[in-house]
């Protein structure tokens, strides 16, 4: 072979490694995005000063993992471990008084 071809094959493997690094970039970083978006507009559904059960019960109702430890959690998976996930805070009634959606890295 001579020098020019070896070079084209061997820009195109680089281009074509770069390529595929670029598509799983782009992979992760959207469906980081996509849950985070999930979880503020499943967050702006839910009322200050509404029952609490209403959103388990649609949290249910479209398979979302929730729980209830301390407040309530609702979890949008992103990449791998990667989560968005809206808290709610409760009175004792379960009464909501703040809501909060935010992306943890792990």
């Amino acid at each position: 072979m001579d020098r020019k071809r070896t070079f084209r094959v061997v820009m195109g493997v680089a281009l074509a490694l770069i390529a595929c690094l670029g598509v799983f970039v782009a992979g992760v970083a959207y469906a980081n995005w996509s849950a985070q978006r999930r979880a503020r507009e499943f967050c702006s559904t839910i009322p200050v000063g509404s029952d609490i059960s209403a959103a388990t019960a649609r949290a249910a109702s479209k398979n979302i993992l929730w729980s209830s430890s301390s407040g309530y959690a609702f979890y949008f998976s992103g990449f791998i471990f990667d989560k968005a996930v809206c808290r709610v805070s409760v009175e004792k009634d379960g009464k909501v008084i703040s809501k909060m959606a935010e992306m943890e890295y792990d």
